[in-house]
């Protein structure tokens, strides 16, 4: 009885001390991220991971995305006066993009992390599904 009492007068000591001594150590003033800028933009800034987190996005995008290729050669290849050849040529065209696309965004997936191509630059043109006219680049980008 004795030491149990003794045991749990030494747990509750010591999370008192370990946590008086966290609330220490994270009271230390960090230096400020720029005005309009959180800390974690500001490593990521720091340390070049927007553009390979960029890369990454694309990479995934590209994975999930590739089928998209099918009917948008279907659509960009359909003529009326002669459908059936022109819905099997663009389905044939399609299922080649997307197995092009789709392997090109393992590759950017798998080597998110390594600037290749240079400055982690695009391997293909986005999507026409996704483009977005106007689109502004980030300022940390530029």
């Amino acid at each position: 009885m004795k030491g149990e009492c003794a045991m749990r007068a030494l747990m509750v000591g010591l999370m008192l001390v370990l946590g008086f001594s966290i609330s220490v150590v994270r009271a230390d003033p960090s230096p400020s991220a720029p005005r309009g800028q959180d800390r974690v933009d500001q490593l990521m800034g720091r340390y070049n991971l927007h553009p390979a987190l960029e890369k990454l996005g694309r990479g995934v995008s590209n994975v999930l995305g590739g089928w998209m290729e099918i009917p948008l050669s279907i659509h960009k290849r359909y003529a009326e006066n002669d459908a059936a050849a022109s819905l099997f040529t663009g389905a044939l065209y399609g299922l080649v993009k997307g197995a092009v696309r789709t392997g090109v965004g393992v590759y950017e997936t798998a080597t998110f992390f390594l600037p290749y191509p240079e400055d982690f630059a695009p391997i293909l043109p986005t999507l026409e599904y996704f483009r977005q006219p106007g689109k502004r680049k980030s300022p940390l980008l530029q």
